[in-house]
């Protein structure tokens, strides 16, 4: 009996600095967060927490290299590129709705997609610098 208990001891004291595989996070609801094909929700843009009640989001499409969201008031649209962490958005065009109590977070949204050269992800967060520089936090969105 002594045996077991200290046998169940040593492996939950090794098992304890391991990470968890891909199946058993895959098997729990547990995925590991990528650029493309999943829905980033705006948390922060220039160091100033969004708070909006429709926040905006960015979709990354990796079979058609195309980029599309919603800006808090209009939709939007373009293409990207990716090489390793290096990430250019192109041609962001928007629709042209005018939302009074949104268009500064929006418009300020659009400018800061003009000047994103990269991005990392960490945890469930991903994060569009410039030059290692934090533009845009997201989080990753349900």
């Amino acid at each position: 009996m002594k045996n077991n208990i200290a046998i169940v001891l040593v492996l939950v004291i090794l098992s304890a600095g391991c990470r968890p595989s891909d199946k058993i996070n895959k098997a729990v609801g547990i995925t590991k967060a990528t650029l493309e094909n999943t829905r980033w929700a705006l948390t922060e843009l220039r160091a100033e927490t969004i708070t909006l009640e429709n926040k905006p989001y960015l979709m990354f499409a990796k079979k058609s290299m195309v980029v599309n969201g919603f800006g808090g008031c209009n939709q939007l649209a373009g293409s990207y590129e990716v090489s390793g962490q290096k990430l250019k958005l192109n041609n962001i065009a928007a629709t042209r709705m005018f939302c009074q109590e949104v268009m500064a977070v929006e418009n300020s949204f659009l400018e800061s997609l003009e000047v994103v050269n990269a991005y990392r992800i960490v945890g469930h967060e991903l994060h569009l610098l410039q030059n290692d520089a934090l533009i845009a936090r997201f989080r990753l969105a349900n």
